[in-house]
């Protein structure tokens, strides 16, 4: 009886219920809104945290009148997986049917489907919520397929000129109107090498008879266009890599010892006051100045542990976008390899006035070896610094980086970012650059002969550019 009357009351209830319901249904269909718009509005994957490279891309869409695109602004990073995502697609309307078309599936989304990326061509088919209106996109979603921290190496040539061992002798290469230009002397003359891809070379000049003999093809300087030689008592330059005009300085106060490097606007020298047998600076405009003024120098002088021989010297910008040099290692007047890493900065005060600074950075790292014969360049960001001889005179093959500009030096971690197993262990190589971030290794020295070879790198990000 109880129950009875219990149903009595609570049946009227839903059925009150149900008619509201279903007067609700029958509304929200009614005010459905029909849309004509197929376009995506955005496109990406679900995150993976074993994939992290999926959440480091951003996509493009483009609509076109024809078939959109649908792509990375840059190939997703290397490592990173396609072969099961889920993209994550939304729309300017809400759509009827979404296909993935693959080259050997069609699957109708539902918005958390696995799909392997990898398979080309994959489109995107849109119809939209009228079920007439459509659009098509290529998805073009691709992952670099090579670590872009790897360097590739790569052996041009083996006797860039003939033969490729000679007792004595010396090479210095340079970046000259856009051709590798290379210096031999075999003690009893030089010679001229140019090269405009680094494999094929053809011999410029069987000799360069206004230069003196012997003649230390390594100490040659470039600066701009304009190439400096000094042999202790005359200062050479030439204009066409050819032809040498000679200045003498028999009569100066100081004695131009070697050259230095570019920096600055200026070719910069080492010299050796007569009066007192201390080393100087000097640049080179009209004539060889000596440069007094320098902070960090006592009384305008270097001190006597400052290389003047088989030291590496590098003007590159820093973080600042300030013009800095770098000289590392080398031989003493003395004759002693030093350990020293001396850093030229010019800064500009305020009022305009500015002064050169020189510091020794070898301090920040006292585990640094002393060396003689590397070379360094500046590559995509960082300082490199490339074979040389180290104080128990044994050569290195190895190259050291600096994140620092020039402070610290370390080895990688991995052997994949040093010269091929084929290069021998030497000093005194040429090492440039070119416009396309091509590195060049030219020549060097070991203990027993003079090479020939030359060997082209790069860094595989430097060619996604």
């Amino acid at each position: 009886m109880q129950n009875f009357r219990f149903m009595r009351y609570i049946l009227p209830i839903l059925l009150l219920m149900s008619v509201c319901m279903t007067g609700c249904l029958n509304s929200e269909d009614d005010n459905t809104i029909i849309s004509s718009d197929a376009r995506v509005s955005t496109f990406t994957f679900q995150t993976d945290t074993a994939n992290p490279g999926l959440k480091a891309a951003t996509y493009k869409i483009e609509h076109r009148s024809d078939t959109g695109l649908i792509h990375s602004v840059d190939s997703l990073p290397y490592g990173t997986r396609l072969d099961s995502v889920i993209p994550l697609v939304t729309y300017m309307a809400t759509p009827g049917i979404v296909n993935f078309v693959l080259p050997d599936t069609t699957i109708t989304s539902t918005g958390v489907d696995t799909m392997n990326f990898n398979k080309k061509p994959i489109y995107l088919h849109v119809i939209a919520s009228d079920m007439e209106t459509e659009k098509w996109y290529l998805i073009d979603i691709a992952a670099h397929q090579t670590d872009p921290n790897l360097f590739v190496w790569q052996c041009l040539t083996s006797n860039l000129f003939a033969p490729a061992s000679i007792p004595n002798c010396q090479t210095k290469a340079f970046r000259i109107n856009k051709q590798l230009v290379v210096y031999v002397n075999d003690g009893l003359s030089t010679s001229i090498y140019v090269s405009n891809n680094g494999e094929d070379w053809e011999q410029k000049a069987a000799h360069v008879g206004t230069l003196p003999v012997p003649c230390h093809v390594r100490d040659i300087v470039q600066h701009n266009d304009t190439l400096f030689y000094i042999d202790g008592t005359y200062l050479y330059t030439s204009n066409d890599m050819l032809t040498w005009t000679a200045v003498d300085y028999t009569s100066a106060s100081f004695l131009p010892i070697n050259m230095l490097m570019s920096y600055n606007g200026h070719a910069w020298c080492l010299l050796q006051d007569k009066a007192n047998e201390q080393l100087q600076l000097g640049v080179i405009t009209d004539s060889i100045r000596p440069l007094t003024n320098i902070v960090g120098m006592t009384n305008g002088y270097l001190p006597q542990t400052f290389p003047i021989n088989d030291f590496a010297a590098l003007e590159f910008s820093t973080s600042s976008e300030r013009p800095r040099a770098m000289i590392v290692g080398g031989r003493s007047m003395n004759g002693d390899i030093v350990k020293s890493r001396w850093n030229l900065e010019y800064t500009v005060h305020t009022e305009g006035a500015g002064v050169y600074r020189l510091k020794d950075f070898s301090i920040a790292q006292p585990t640094f070896k002393a060396l003689t014969g590397v070379s360094i360049i500046q590559y995509e960001g960082r300082l490199m610094m490339f074979g040389g001889t180290d104080n128990d005179l044994a050569m290195r093959s190895d190259i050291l980086y600096s994140d620092d500009e020039g402070m610290n030096w370390y080895l990688p971690d991995t052997a994949s970012n040093q010269m091929p197993i084929s290069y021998i262990s030497r000093s005194n190589q040429s090492v440039l650059v070119d416009d396309m971030s091509n590195i060049y290794v030219i020549g060097g020295e070991s203990h027993t002969q003079t090479f020939g070879d030359v060997y082209r790198g790069f860094l595989n990000s430097s060619k996604w550019q």
